[in-house]
């Protein structure tokens, strides 16, 4: 993975590129932002850039892409570069999962997904239903034993700990002084999306490393580009994205997905809207039957279609960046979304996601969030509201 070949954030390539330059390689660096950013690509790239062997990348400003550090690293083969990600048991591996174990769905992932995976493609590729993943034990016993050997090639062993917020409460302490004081030449680098998240222990022994969304002009480019579609399209598409290339690949090739998500959203509105139970009951049974990635991600693209309503009601539809039937109903359900239950949505629907992260019976979760929608919805906007 060459720098050039990332799109955007020529902020922090350059940032990134003055470290090895100016020889200042943090040894545990935290890359953190929202989805689509591009934070596992860069941080493979860098990696590369580190080890590769041409003389010249401190003018080209990159790696040369053919020595043969470049060649493995294009590969995911490198012995001296190492990933852990959340895993679970799955019908293969049935007991103590390692992320060794699953390291060929991993590379094809990567590639099928171009560089920006989700923990949605992931859960799906390893194929462990409705288990929740996580980095556990075993994995950090395992990236402490890999990380005492010497390195095979390359000047640094790499260690790519990716949404590394699923590092559990077991498995964290074991990493800290290995984080705080590694082996020389050794790199940690840590990806998340929710850096709240992260133990507060490991955060704090990590260099951060803010990415912000990326540039609209950019997210269009590779639209037409990496995407091959046309330039009205990437600019629409670009819109809705906000930044987030990851979700303009959904929008370009899953439209249909899109629409059903939305679809089956607003069909929940109404019953709750109805307070048709039967129909809640039936909903909250069929839906709770998906991956909990699956319905945290319903969930939040719900609060998505909260938010928009509510900035509906004091603002001009342009903002908004949904055009079309979406459109169409936020005006219409807008109303419903106001000053005095907005918030109370928030918490609910975020209580809801953090209830199925750890393992609650989806089904009720979804059960007592309908109804707690229906009384939501009865509540009347502030009288200033127009």
């Amino acid at each position: 993975m060459l720098f050039k070949e990332i799109i955007g954030q020529e902020k922090i390539k350059e940032r990134l590129l003055q470290t090895v330059m100016e020889n200042r390689v943090s040894h545990a660096q935290l890359f953190f932002g929202g989805e689509g950013r591009g934070k596992l690509s860069i941080a493979i790239a860098y990696a590369q850039f580190i080890n590769c062997r041409d003389q010249e990348k401190f003018i080209r400003k990159d790696s040369c892409g053919l020595c043969p550090s470049c060649i493995k690293y294009d590969k995911l083969i490198h012995p001296d570069l190492h990933f852990v990600f959340p895993v679970a048991a799955n019908k293969e591996v049935k007991e103590k999962p390692l992320s060794q174990n699953f390291m060929a769905q991993w590379r094809e992932m990567l590639i099928e997904n171009h560089y920006f995976p989700s923990l949605n493609d992931w859960y799906d590729k390893i194929d462990i239903e409705r288990k929740q993943a996580g980095i556990n034990v075993h994995d950090s016993n395992q990236i402490i034993r890999t990380l005492s050997y010497t390195s095979y090639e390359s000047e640094y062993k790499v260690m790519i700990i990716w949404m590394v917020e699923k590092l559990n409460y077991q498995a964290a302490p074991k990493l800290l002084k290995i984080i705080e004081e590694p082996p020389d030449k050794t790199l940690f680098l840590l990806i998340t999306e929710n850096p709240d998240n992260i133990i507060p222990t490991i955060l704090s022994r990590t260099q951060l490393v803010k990415f912000p969304k990326i540039e609209d002009n950019v997210l269009i480019g590779a639209c037409e580009t990496q995407l091959e579609i046309g330039h009205n399209q990437a600019v629409e598409i670009s819109r809705v994205a906000n930044g987030n290339f990851k979700e303009a690949m959904r929008l370009a090739g899953q439209k249909d997905e899109r629409n059903e998500v939305f679809e089956k959203f607003v069909g929940w509105m109404r019953m709750c809207y109805t307070l048709d139970v039967p129909k809640m009951t039936a909903f909250s049974e069929t839906m709770g039957r998906e991956s909990r990635e699956s319905i945290k991600g319903f969930l939040l693209s719900g609060m998505e279609v909260l938010r928009n309503c509510l900035v509906l009601n004091y603002t001009s539809p342009e903002l908004i960046k949904i055009r079309g039937s979406e459109l169409d109903f936020m005006k219409k359900f807008s109303p419903f979304i106001n000053g005095n239950n907005a918030e109370k949505f928030s918490e609910e629907f975020n209580q809801a996601i953090y209830h199925i992260g750890r393992n609650a019976n989806t089904g009720l979760v979804l059960f007592d969030l309908s109804l707690t929608v229906a009384k939501l919805l009865k509540i009347k906007a502030p009288v200033s509201v127009k």
